[in-house]
């Protein structure tokens, strides 16, 4: 193959010619052969060893399963239960005003009935928050070290990804535990910091990637007007990566809040996510049902806001 030199070795002379053909292109006005190039053009070995790798992993994952069980839909039964979860239970909440009503003391008062003495949805929300304001505001400095069109020195870069992709590696739960261990359990401090770093390590990977396919023309400009990295930065490309950063921001906030449920490894066992744990263990639908309102009003809200902020940001 002409793309292929005399010095490559033979794994490469045989991975070339799997994966990759030659295609003869003339590019001559009379179309004459007179300038003919050759271009190399991907195979579609590649891609059907990709598909053969997924069949073989699905097949693997499904040696474990009982696959001797016949799976039996039951709608009637699913369709019975959602009513159930959007319908006062008379033992319970009554009629829909004490449906309501149970609604909006999960979110804002509290929940106090027989079975659960907790905290409303609101003091989780602030506790996840304020946590992912501090993770947004760390990831800042660290997405921007990353990026290797901002950021030239390789030894300082490839040292902040690798303590980066580490710190993404653990689990919020493990956080949770560790910072308990720290700080004690039954506070919201080892809950805030467990949340800013798992907040930490999505927005940096999120944002560095992002960073990386901007057009640098306005970063260079300013670089060659006589501007610092930090004033370039902040005028160069900050403009553009606010928008993104507002949008990213909110997406892990409802990530941290659907995820809450494990603040209880340091001993917030008290919180709404236990609560709704609680009931949903009993069997208790209609409380769940109530419950589960306002955390879908409140993640459609940050879905909208996350929408205008970015369309009024451009």
């Amino acid at each position: 193959m002409p793309f292929l030199a005399k010095k490559d070795n033979a794994w490469r002379r045989f991975a070339m010619k799997a994966f990759y053909k030659e295609v003869a292109v003339d590019l001559s006005d009379a179309q004459d052969g007179s300038n003919v190039k050759y271009i190399r053009k991907p195979r579609l070995t590649k891609m059907i060893l990709i598909l053969i790798a997924v069949a073989i992993v699905i097949v693997l994952a499904t040696i474990p399963l009982n696959t001797s069980t016949r799976v039996r839909w039951n709608w009637t039964y699913f369709f019975k239960q959602f009513a159930a979860m959007l319908s006062p239970n008379p033992r319970r909440t009554v009629d829909s005003a004490g449906w309501w009503s149970f609604a909006w003391q999960s979110f804002a008062v509290g929940i106090r009935t027989p079975l659960v003495n907790a905290q409303p949805f609101l003091h989780i929300f602030c506790i996840n928050f304020v946590g992912t304001v501090i993770g947004c505001l760390l990831s800042v400095p660290v997405y921007y070290l990353c990026a290797h069109n901002v950021n030239h020195n390789k030894g300082l870069r490839i040292a902040v990804k690798i303590f980066n992709d580490i710190l993404r590696c653990i689990p919020m739960f493990i956080l949770c535990v560790i910072f308990g261990l720290i700080f004690g359990n039954g506070v919201a401090l080892p809950c805030i910091l467990a949340i800013a770093l798992f907040t930490l390590g999505i927005m940096y990977q999120m944002m560095y990637e992002y960073l990386e396919t901007l057009n640098m023309k306005p970063f260079e400009s300013m670089r060659s007007c006589g501007a610092n990295n930090l004033q370039a930065v902040a005028l160069g490309l900050h403009p553009e990566v606010k928008p993104m950063f507002f949008a990213y921001a909110i997406y892990v906030l409802e990530i941290n809040i659907r995820a809450s449920v494990v603040l209880s490894y340091v001993g917030l066992t008290s919180t709404y996510m236990n609560a709704l744990q609680t009931y949903i263990e009993n069997n208790y639908l209609d409380y769940i049902g109530a419950m589960l309102v306002p955390l879908f009003i409140v993640v459609a809200t940050l879905q909208i806001i996350s929408n205008t902020l970015v369309r009024r940001l451009k």
